[in-house]
């Protein structure tokens, strides 16, 4: 169907536009004195492109920066994985009409290279089905490599959105079955084999893979992207019945179960994945006490002011805080009746979660100097070896715009990861230019952070803090390492100056609040990143 949408002189240059083509939301975006239409939704979560940012041809999502290309629809950046439809605009005296297929998908995956090994006859390993492993082996097949692809992952199913595992999965608005980032239908058609198998042993050297079951397998190249496993307390009961972490879909389920036969719950750990589980237990209406050593939730990581704002909005919500403490004892008789505060006091508890923390699963690496922590150190095109590469949370890797060798847990981050390491193997790489970005719900705060954090020595507020509308640019020295806050406009907008290399210097930030970023980031002329 086609419709007319407006006149065009009224759309804005530059400000993505908001239309309706009958049920269909539509963004309509004006580039110089072309049109340009596509799908209102991102295709990640359904959020309005209309409200989004560009820069240049690039539209971010507000939400979680995704990035699509106006001009192509293409998906630019991940955690969108498939791209945008094109949809046809002509102007007729001066008004603007859209045509829109009135049955027609609102995505579109990304072109791939079809399977070809009479083209390529090499076969390429994955270990690891998570972020950074689901995305790169699709992404493979983006960068035109026509060979055997092996996703070989120690879950039996489908490849899933891991972030919702603490969020939605939990409280119970998503089931599992809605939290699979492509069906098995596509692996099918592109050719991506799904095997369900756990690696004993990579020998790196030899490239060498052997499985628990004695298989063993001898492939051309490995993407190492096995994430990380959770930390454990090493303290008399924890491995009572209803003491669990939460790393997998399995283990929501397990939480959820738990949930449901007890009235009083434990968390320890006070970090985001601790905080956001606290939040999920206690819409399901269950008592909720979070016991960490720091003096406040998040504090280390985002320092005291912040660190009191969450403490103030999980408190709102009926969370009780025990900061200062650490769990001596998990008490019960098979399963779980309280946790023992240091101190001795007794905290009820049928359910405990375990969130303080994860390790890199990299101890089936042999042949390789591991990094203190069990991370694998990359180059700058996630390379860890010849013919070996290691993507999200296990890579150590040079991040560009601070200079520093890091490793970050970030989902998004592990599925940029994937895509460059991908393109790498597959011979057309460059050097990893991915800004970090992370989100997190905490309560009523929805709080997004870009850059990487560690090693901050002060931070710069601009607005309102307490009321919950500020950003936090984070310093060392005279450099920016990142902000985070709930302005998610102008944390997007940084993201942007950070990739291209305009970012404003910690003295700039100093000077006041009222820098505009949005503004700034109009002024600037997009650096055109290599497309994924």
């Amino acid at each position: 169907m086609e419709a007319r949408v407006g006149r065009y002189d009224e759309v804005r240059e530059g400000v993505p536009r908001a239309v309706k083509v009958g049920r269909h939301p539509v963004v309509l975006i004006r580039l110089g004195d072309e049109l340009h239409a596509l799908p209102g939704r991102c295709t990640h979560r359904p959020r309005p492109l209309s409200k989004g940012l560009l820069h240049g041809s690039r539209l971010l999502c507000p939400s979680h920066q995704a990035a699509f290309d106006v001009r192509t629809g293409d998906a630019l950046e991940p955690p969108a994985l498939d791209a945008l439809p094109k949809y046809p605009v002509r102007v007729v005296d001066g008004e603007v009409l859209v045509e829109v297929d009135d049955g027609g998908p609102d995505r579109r995956p990304m072109l791939m290279a079809p399977y070809d090994p009479d083209a390529d006859g090499r076969t390429f390993a994955i270990l690891g089905a998570g972020g950074a492993g689901a995305v790169g082996a699709e992404a493979l097949r983006r960068a035109g490599y026509q060979g055997r692809v092996l996703l070989i992952g120690s879950e039996a199913h489908l490849p899933y959105d891991r972030p919702n595992c603490s969020e939605e999965f939990l409280t119970g608005k998503v089931v599992d079955d809605r939290l699979a980032l492509r069906s098995a239908g596509f692996y099918e058609e592109h050719h991506i084999e799904r095997v369900h198998a756990r690696v004993d042993r990579l020998d790196v050297p030899t490239r060498e893979v052997l499985f628990d079951d004695g298989r063993r397998l001898r492939p051309d190249a490995v993407l190492v992207a096995t994430g990380a496993v959770p930390r454990l307390l090493p303290v008399p009961g924890i491995d009572r019945d209803g003491v669990l972490t939460l790393r997998s879909v399995e283990d929501g389920a397990a939480i959820i179960e738990a949930a449901e036969r007890t009235t009083h719950s434990t968390i320890v750990g006070a970090g985001f994945i601790g905080l956001e589980v606290a939040a999920a237990l206690r819409t399901r209406g269950l008592e909720v006490t979070v016991v960490a050593p720091e003096s406040l939730p998040l504090g280390p990581l985002l320092g005291e002011r912040l660190g009191r704002l969450v403490m103030a909005v999980h408190e709102a919500a009926g969370v009780r805080f025990e900061m200062g403490h650490t769990i001596a004892e998990v008490a019960g008789d098979g399963g779980v009746r309280a946790v023992v505060l240091d101190d001795g006091r007794e905290v009820p508890a049928g359910l405990v979660v375990v969130g303080i923390g994860v390790r890199p699963a990299t101890a089936f690496v042999e042949g390789l100097a591991l990094a203190p922590d069990g991370g694998i150190e990359v180059d700058e095109q996630l390379r860890a070896a010849s013919g070996v590469w290691a993507a999200g949370d296990v890579a150590w890797y040079p991040e560009p715009y601070s200079g520093r060798r890091v490793r970050i847990e970030h989902w998004r981050t592990a599925q940029q990861h994937g895509i460059a390491a991908a393109f790498s193997m597959a011979g057309r790489g460059a050097p990893f230019a991915g800004v970090p970005f992370f989100w997190t719900r905490q309560q009523r705060l929805h709080l997004a952070f870009v850059g990487h954090l560690a090693g901050w020595e002060e931070v710069v507020f601009a607005g309102e803090v307490e009321a919950g509308d500020f950003v936090a640019f984070f310093l060392s020295g005279d450099r920016l390492l990142g902000a985070g806050g709930t302005r998610t406009a102008q944390i997007g907008a940084l993201s942007e100056l950070i990739r291209c290399g305009a970012a404003p210097c910690a003295e700039e930030l100093r000077a006041g609040p009222g820098l505009d970023l949005v503004a700034r980031m109009g002024e600037t002329p997009d650096c055109e990143g290599p497309a994924r």
